[in-house]
């Protein structure tokens, strides 16, 4: 079973690796967003930055899953904010390959947002996510438990995430922790990538 530690800067191009790899629905997804260096800056790097209780799995040296909390939104973006003009410019400049998919993608996420949960009650989030290799071994059920019980230890009050209908895997990990859904949405964003509208949810517990 691999162990489960706290997050360190460095573990970023791992994270990014995996993250990368699993977002087209839990598929390999450089078709849809090219560059893994601009979606690690992008996703990845402000939690490393200004999240909470992040946390990775590793087996030997090889990190094969990760959990990236948020206890405020606006840690993130105070991390995200000041890069992204420079950012943006280098992918004008090709520096990350094709502007055009990366822009699309992009445009897409403002556009078609999914359901939220209040802030006030449910102010944490959490991306997870395990290598394909690895996963059916208890790595995201580690994970979580692990996060929960930081979250816990801080005083937060209430955690929410985001998925979709189509990962029942995750939403069983979910419900077994006591997470319910909060609301859900059809939402046209992975139209174009999957082929049809997905269902999004938000799922919550309180703490």
């Amino acid at each position: 079973m691999p162990k489960v530690r706290p997050a360190k800067p460095q573990d970023l191009p791992a994270i990014t690796h995996i993250s990368h790899q699993t977002l087209l629905l839990g598929r390999e997804g450089s078709q849809v967003f090219p560059s893994e260096a601009l979606w690690g800056e992008l996703f990845v790097a402000p939690y490393l930055k200004r999240g909470c209780c992040n946390l990775v799995a590793e087996e030997g040296n090889e990190v094969v899953g990760y959990i990236l909390g948020a206890c405020s939104d606006w840690a993130l973006l105070g991390h995200l904010l000041p890069r992204l003009p420079l950012l943006l410019l280098w992918l004008a400049l090709g520096r990350f390959g094709p502007p055009l998919p990366h822009l699309a993608y992009l445009l897409r996420l403002l556009l078609f947002r999914g359901p939220r949960a209040p802030k006030d009650r449910y102010p944490a989030h959490l991306h997870i996510a395990v290598s394909p290799k690895a996963q059916g071994q208890g790595v995201g059920r580690a994970l979580l438990a692990t996060f929960l019980d930081c979250l816990k230890e801080k005083g937060v009050p209430g955690v929410q995430l985001s998925t979709t209908r189509a990962n029942q895997a995750a939403r069983r990990l979910y419900q077994s922790f006591g997470f319910r859904l909060y609301a859900k949405r059809a939402s046209p964003f992975w139209a174009p990538y999957h082929g049809r509208p997905v269902i999004h949810e938000v799922w919550v517990k309180a703490l």
